[in-house]
Formats: C-alpha cells, sequence, structure tokens
C-alpha cells in the first residue's frame, strides 16, 4: 500500500469518529438539555465536515504532478486545514453567543444525567485515541491535513473534559457552570482554530519552516568543508518540501563532476529533510584558485584553444608582478591571423583577470586530431639493450610492457618503469626524465618517449 492509501485510510477513520460522536453527543445533549453537551455535538459536527473535508484533500493531495500542477497538488491539504479552521470559528461564535444568553437570564433546564455521563467520558476516550493516530500519521506522512484533523480532535479532548467539569456542577446545583464550561469549550476551539489558520496562510504564502534552512546549512558543512551555500530557499506545500539551493563549486570542477556532486548534495539535504524535492544549482567560484587555476579557467571561456599547457610562471624582481609562459592548441582550421588574434584576447583576458600578470608570451600549437597508427613490440635484442641502459640508475627496479608506436607524426615509445616507492615525487620525475633520454639516445627516429612510473613493492 502507497503512502497516499495509507493517508487516505487514516482519514476515513477520522470521519467513521466523527459520525459516531456526533451521534452520540446530539442524543446525550437533546435528552439532557446540556448546552455544553450540545455545543461538543456541533463541534463533533463540525469536525465530521473538517474530516470529510481532510478525507478528500488528502486524496487529492496524493496525486501526481501534472502539466497544469508541476509542483503537485500539496497546497489542497493546505486549503482544506484553512477551510476547516473557519468551520471552527463559526462554531465557536453560536457557542458564545447562547452561553451568553444563558448567563444573562435564558432558563434552560439541564439534565447531568449518568447517561450524559457516559456519552461524554466514551467521546473523551475516542478522542484520544483518534487523535494519537492522525498524530502518528501526520508526522509520518508530513500532512498538515491530518495534522490539522488530529488538532480538531485533540481539542476536544480538553472540551470534553469542560463540559464533564460542566456536568458535575449542575450535579451539585451550580446550573451556571454549563454556559461557563460552554465559554471554556469556545476559548480552547479558538486558540487551536487560530494556530490551524495562521499555519495553513504561512504554508500558502510560501513561508519558509522556521530554522529548516540553517539545518541544511549546518549539516552540509559539517559533511564537507568545501560545500559552501550561497543561498537557499525552503517552503512547503501540503506533505511535500521545496528546497532550492546555490552552492559554490571550483569553476574549473568538470561537467561530470558538478552533475555528481549536486546529487552528493541532494542526498545529504534529504537526511535533514525526508521526501523533499531538492534543486541544487552550482556557482562557479575562484575561492582557493592559484594562478595557474585562474589561467586556465581563463582559457576555458575560449571555444577555439583546445587546451593550454607548459605553462610557466616566474616572479620578477619585487614589485610582485609576474611572467607567464605557455603552449595553447588551436583548432588546425584556423589562419594564422585568426589563431593570433585569439592569443592577443586570451591574453588580454588573463590580465583583466590577473592584475598582477605584467607579461604574458604564448606559443600555438594546432589541436591534436585522432589518427591512425599502428602498434608493434621491439625486439628482444633491442628490449635487453634499453633494460641494461635503463636499469644502470640504481632507483629503477624494473622494466617492462615496451612498446612502439608508429603515428603519422613519428614514432613513439612507451614504457611502465616501476620505482622506489619512497622517492619524491621531483626525485621519481628526475627517473622519469633519465629513461626518456636514454631511450631517445638509443633510437634517433623516435619523436617523443611516454614513461608511466610505478611504485615499487618489493624489497
Amino acid at each position: 500500500m502507497d503512502k497516499g492509501a495509507k493517508k487516505r485510510r487514516i482519514a476515513f477513520y477520522s470521519v467513521l469518529v466523527g459520525v459516531i460522536l456526533t451521534s452520540t453527543k446530539l442524543t446525550a445533549g437533546l435528552m439532557s438539555g446540556s448546552l455544553g453537551i450540545l455545543s461538543e455535538a456541533l463541534h463533533s459536527f463540525l469536525d465530521l465536515g473538517a474530516a470529510l473535508i481532510t478525507y478528500f484533500s488528502v486524496r487529492i493531495s496524493s496525486r501526481p504532478p501534472d502539466s497544469a500542477h508541476q509542483y503537485g497538488h500539496g497546497k489542497v491539504e493546505n486549503m482544506s486545514a484553512l477551510a476547516e479552521a473557519f468551520l471552527l470559528f463559526v462554531t465557536c461564535a453560536w457557542i458564545i453567543y447562547e452561553a451568553v444568553r444563558r448567563l444573562t437570564g435564558k432558563v434552560v433546564h439541564v439534565e447531568a444525567s449518568v447517561l450524559a455521563f457516559a456519552v461524554m467520558i466514551f467521546a473523551l476516550i475516542l478522542d484520544v485515541l483518534i487523535s494519537q493516530v492522525l498524530y502518528r500519521g501526520a508526522k509520518k506522512y508530513s500532512s498538515q491535513a491530518l495534522e490539522a484533523d488530529a488538532l480538531h480532535y485533540s481539542s476536544d479532548i480538553l472540551s470534553s473534559a469542560v463540559v464533564i467539569a460542566g456536568l458535575i456542577g449542575v450535579r451539585f446545583g451550580l446550573k451556571w457552570l454549563d454556559p461557563i464550561a460552554a465559554l471554556g469549550v469556545a476559548l480552547l476551539v479558538i486558540i487551536a482554530s487560530y494556530r490551524l489558520s495562521r499555519r495553513a496562510v504561512e504554508e500558502l504564502l510560501d513561508r519558509a519552516p522556521p530554522g529548516i534552512d540553517k539545518k541544511i546549512i549546518e549539516h552540509l558543512g559539517a559533511v564537507s568543508s568545501n560545500i559552501k551555500v550561497e543561498k537557499i530557499r525552503v517552503r512547503r506545500s501540503g506533505p511535500s518540501t521545496f528546497v532550492d539551493m546555490v552552492v559554490s563549486a571550483h569553476r574549473l570542477t568538470p561537467l561530470s563532476r558538478g552533475h555528481e556532486l549536486a546529487d552528493e548534495i541532494e542526498a545529504e539535504v534529504k537526511k535533514i529533510v525526508p521526501d523533499s524535492d531538492v534543486l541544487v544549482h552550482l556557482h562557479p567560484t575562484s575561492d582557493g584558485e592559484t594562478i595557474t587555476d585562474a589561467i586556465r579557467a581563463v582559457a576555458n571561456r575560449f571555444e577555439q584553444i583546445q587546451e593550454v599547457h607548459n605553462m610557466q610562471i616566474y616572479k620578477e624582481g619585487e614589485n610582485g608582478k609576474y611572467f607567464v609562459s605557455l603552449h595553447a592548441k588551436l583548432a588546425p582550421s584556423l589562419s594564422l591571423e585568426d589563431a593570433h588574434a585569439v592569443m592577443d584576447n586570451l591574453e588580454s583576458a588573463i590580465k583583466n583577470e590577473l592584475p598582477e600578470v605584467d607579461h604574458i608570451e604564448t606559443h600555438i600549437e594546432t589541436a591534436d586530431a585522432p589518427c591512425n597508427g599502428s602498434k608493434r613490440t621491439l625486439s628482444p635484442e633491442k628490449i635487453r639493450l634499453l633494460h641494461k641502459e635503463v636499469l644502470k640508475d640504481k632507483r629503477v627496479k624494473e622494466m617492462h610492457d615496451v612498446v612502439m608506436h608508429e603515428t603519422k607524426t613519428g614514432i613513439i615509445i612507451s614504457c611502465h618503469v616501476l620505482i622506489e616507492k619512497d622517492l619524491p615525487l621531483d626525485e621519481a620525475h628526475q627517473v622519469t626524465t633519465y629513461v626518456e633520454e636514454k631511450i631517445k639516445s638509443l633510437f634517433d627516429s623516435v619523436s617523443d618517449v611516454v614513461v608511466h612510473a610505478e611504485p615499487f613493492e618489493g624489497k
């Protein structure tokens, strides 16, 4: 059974209890003449109407979103709660009017019979049971309509107790206690109705649930110090909660990683607000980035630039200014004039964003394009010779997977070498450079060498 069906079943129980309470209180009120019981009967009758409203509103609010209601039908529950509050206010007006008439002279015979007491005690017990069922359902399914119904029956608990006190007063000859009890019922119902209507109006006006935004921000901050919430909006619509967020992310974050990050944030928010509808907008930020990161971010804005590499940054003198050199790969279809214009624009953009950069030199390259090639293994003699030369450096423990690739642009040799695992990265790079130079010295026709370094786990 889905959530909607379970909510409808709970709402049906409320309707059934409303029928029982209205009929029993009305019968006892007419037989005893007690205004307190009659007011309770009218109160229960309106509760029955409210329960019916709840039942139908729960049915409608459970419908999935459609083209005309893209945020769902949850506001039906808020409107239902507001309608129930209005019915309660009408009830209170009649009770107050009749109570004042009886206190100012209208004579009505009230019989505090055993039946009257039995009916009110029965009603009290039934109110306690159904209110607990409704409160549990409201909490479990985040339903304001069920919560409103639970509030009705909770007020019935107090009002039934007040009426019983009034009947006890009549029993001892204090007939004025009955209309006073009725006024007490009206006061309790007015308070409950005001709270209910205020919440309904607040949610219809999209008032943010108090404290939820702060809880979300604190939770995300505890999960990761890299998640910074710039803006958050929370609103409720019946049983549903909608959370819209703007979260900062480094501007060099790849699109695929950005999507993963948004999914992760959504999952964390749902730990605080289960079953919520979360929308995460990532806002690019430059917080904490280096000059190299900033230059790459600027270059990414140019569609003609495939990538920048071989970037070198030097601080010149004591003025805090920098000299930057870099290589940029551009589409081979561009003319030299157009490519030069792109690089001029790139240099200007970098200087605008990074005033500390004083001078830039750029080297233009054509963007890589896939081309046909072939792969073959070197002869055993050449591999043995290569091993002999490379292993002269004691930091190299082993060499394997030596492959020659013949391409349109020349011959490329790739290999894997095992290096002492505790070497600092800069020293490990020196070793791979040594291997590259040895290979180039042994094979004059090689245009490029790719050395893949792996940590040596042996002794």
